[in-house]
């Protein structure tokens, strides 16, 4: 319940920094409050899909929502910015509306599929990312389906019917201010139109320049950025193990979990623990005060008990103390796994694998997670002694059995219950080594025989336990990744184990959570390349062009570039969540596009020149792709801000289209146009050496 409230706390301060954009920029309460009723309607009328669907309220689909608050506004704010500009031309307020809502429909049906239509791709990921993830999946695709509804019923409805404040005989805004809003406004608009004009000029060196950069950040994204699979959330517990060497008494492990306890009673952070000692292998579980009352991390906090555990390890000879927290979806562990026959020859192994590892600065917690055996004595019989005396290697393996483990001879019965009667030696009899060599056999002519003069008594130390994994036994050795992100510590303990030589039948490989990590994200890759095919389709078909759809999915390599940067600048890795938002973004991006180029076309049709066409519908454009970019950057910002414990989960997601959205729509308004003229020039060229043929 913490995470979700945390999560409803987001959604509101995304839904309040909405409104508060769209009051800076239209600066009006009428035409604000039309847009921020669209808000409340369309999440009404997703909870009401999500009924149907019976898709519960958790943190994953309030995250959906938190996601998506910001871009329900978008289709009616460009609704609303074109009925607006028609009703400054003098048109009467219910043509307006209607004429208004009739020209963008098109441009607001495509951005909304387009951004839906991205989610399709997740039915080929796998199982677990599905289950993590649909839900929000599918609360972001209703929640926009809803905005599309309000925004061309519910938007031109309150702009034709809902009166103004001057309608009701109170100026709405002073002539001054209405003045100085317009004129800021065409300040902003010449000023783009002078600078879009440049670059029209040299638009085949501002493509060129902008595709650079696009192949400096993928090298960036590629080689420069770390990986991992989902990325560990913090929580408020963790346990302590301390292990010691097989065979130590009671009393030993608990003065070491003492000393354990003491130094936790030192640190403020800690709201309570619990110990449970045994003879060598001990945990104290331990739970923290929750994240908002505290200044450091989980994991600073560990960092801080490791180095003062070091003194407990030094005390008692062979003591190891490590430290692990619960996760749910990722694992700060990466295990390397020993496979062959002999557990000696395994031990071995490890034991080189793991002094190899250590070399690697950064890995903390490096342990075999396998325990010596305890000492037992082996019983090799003699076979030519036990033939003179008559008796076979099972013969005897059968007599030791039934005097010291004991057989049933009988079942005790008592109302409604059995009861075992076992038969073997008294306990004096079998208590030590030199009462097991006395143990006296009968062979077949009555005369009896001591166990020590057939079987030969040799010490040797046996397996605690038997792993197997693909019927092959098995050891594994595991590191914490310590500061390193999963991918890249994976990464280094593959590189100094890469000439590390094994016996014949013996071989290494990572732990599950390694492959598991590379299949979904070549998964999720899959999804992102069929979603930017899936985009094109729409936009092709909506269009009914196979040109114009480039121009408008010029965006998505211009987001790389936002994407690759905010990725740097946080420090967040490439894992599921940051993979999850490069698909959401790529239905996102083009929104702004698809607005231009529309309205170009729109002009074009009209029998307006090219160039003033493009030029007279980016400046006409221009505030209400920076008004739905605004929204949607700054309705995610509470969700890329949150520090709250389960906020790996979708902080990378909310970065990732925040910094890609940025990018492209800078770019957008510069190089789309530039690259519709070049498509244009590239036509005009065509059309020329037709004619001369």
């Amino acid at each position: 319940m913490q995470a979700i409230n945390g999560v409803k706390k987001t959604l509101m301060y995304g839904a309040f920094l909405a409104i508060i954009v769209l009051w800076l920029f239209l600066r009006d309460i009428r035409s604000t409050f039309i847009i921020a009723i669209a808000i409340p309607v369309s999440v009404i009328a997703t909870f009401m899909l999500m009924f149907f669907q019976k898709i519960t309220l958790n943190v994953m689909t309030l995250s959906g929502l938190a996601i998506g608050v910001g871009m329900l506004v978008d289709s009616s704010v460009v609704v609303l910015e074109n009925i607006s500009r028609l009703k400054d031309k003098g048109i009467e307020k219910i043509s307006s509306s209607i004429s208004g809502c009739q020209e963008m429909i098109l441009a607001i049906i495509a951005s909304t599929i387009t951004t839906v239509v991205v989610f399709l791709p997740i039915v080929f990921v796998s199982k677990e990312i599905r289950i993590l993830y649909s839900g929000l999946a599918f609360t972001v695709a209703y929640s926009l389906l809803a905005s599309l509804f309000v925004a061309i019923s519910l938007v031109p409805m309150l702009s034709a019917r809902l009166p103004g404040l001057n309608e009701t005989g109170t100026r709405s805004m002073s002539e001054a201010r209405l003045h100085s809003k317009r004129k800021a406004l065409t300040f902003f608009k010449r000023r783009y139109r002078r600078i879009l004009t440049g670059a029209l000029r040299w638009r085949y060196i501002l493509i060129a320049i902008a595709f650079g950069i696009f192949a400096a950040a993928v090298f960036l994204i590629v080689f420069k950025i770390d990986k991992e699979f989902v990325g560990t959330t913090q929580k408020q517990d963790f346990t302590i193990f301390i292990e010691l060497p097989t065979g130590a008494k009671l009393d030993i492990s608990d003065k070491a979990v003492n000393g354990i306890e003491e130094i936790l009673q030192t640190i403020p952070e800690i709201k309570q623990f619990s110990s449970r000692v045994e003879k060598w292998s001990s945990k104290v579980y331990v739970k923290l005060v929750p994240l908002a009352k505290r200044t450091r991390s989980t994991k600073e906090i560990i960092d801080d008990l490791r180095t003062r555990a070091e003194d407990v390890e030094r005390r008692y000879r062979e003591a190891f103390i490590y430290f692990e927290e619960p996760q749910e979806v990722e694992t700060n562990e990466i295990i390397v796994e020993i496979f062959g026959y002999d557990y000696k020859i395994l031990n071995e192994l490890a034991i080189a694998m793991l002094t190899r590892m250590q070399s690697i600065e950064g890995l903390v917690d490096l342990k075999i997670r396998w325990r010596k055996g305890r000492p037992e004595w082996w019983l090799k019989v003699d076979r030519q002694k036990a033939s003179l005396y008559g008796l076979s290697v099972d013969e005897i393996a059968n007599i030791v059995h039934a005097q010291m483990r004991g057989l049933r001879a009988t079942l005790y019965h008592t109302r409604g219950k059995e009861v075992e009667v076992i038969a073997r030696l008294q306990e004096k009899d079998r208590r030590t080594l030199d009462a097991l060599r006395k143990l006296t056999l009968t062979r077949q002519d009555g005369t009896a025989v001591y166990l020590e003069q057939m079987v030969d008594f040799v010490p040797d130390i046996g397996p605690s336990k038997i792993w197997r994994k693909n019927k092959s036994r098995m050891i594994q050795i595991s590191a914490n990744r310590g500061r390193y992100a999963f991918g890249t510590a994976a990464e280094k303990i593959k590189k100094v184990l890469a000439d590390m030589k094994m016996p014949k039948d013996y071989y290494f490989r990572f732990g599950e959570n390694y492959w598991r990590m590379i299949r979904n994200q070549r998964e999720l890759t899959f999804a992102l390349a069929l979603t930017i095919v899936l985009i094109y389709l729409v936009l092709a078909s909506l269009f009914e062009s196979y040109a114009q759809p480039f121009i408008i999915m010029i965006t998505v390599p211009l987001a790389v570039i936002g994407v690759a940067v905010a990725l740097k600048i946080t420090h967040k890795t490439i894992n599921v969540g940051m993979l999850m938002g490069a698909i959401m973004l790529g239905g996102i991006v083009v929104n702004n596009a698809i607005i231009l180029t529309d309205y170009i076309n729109r002009l074009r049709k009209k029998n307006i020149a090219t160039l003033k066409s493009i030029l007279s519908g980016s400046q006409d454009r221009f505030r209400p792709i920076m008004m739905t970019t605004c929204t949607t950057v700054l309705g995610l910002l509470p969700m890329a801000m949150d520090k709250s414990e389960q906020a790996n989960l979708w902080s990378p997601l909310a970065i990732t289209v925040m910094g890609g959205l940025i990018s492209s729509t800078i770019l957008t308004l510069f190089i789309v146009p530039s690259m519709y003229l070049v498509l244009e020039d590239i036509k005009g060229v065509i059309i020329k050496r037709y004619k001369r043929l």
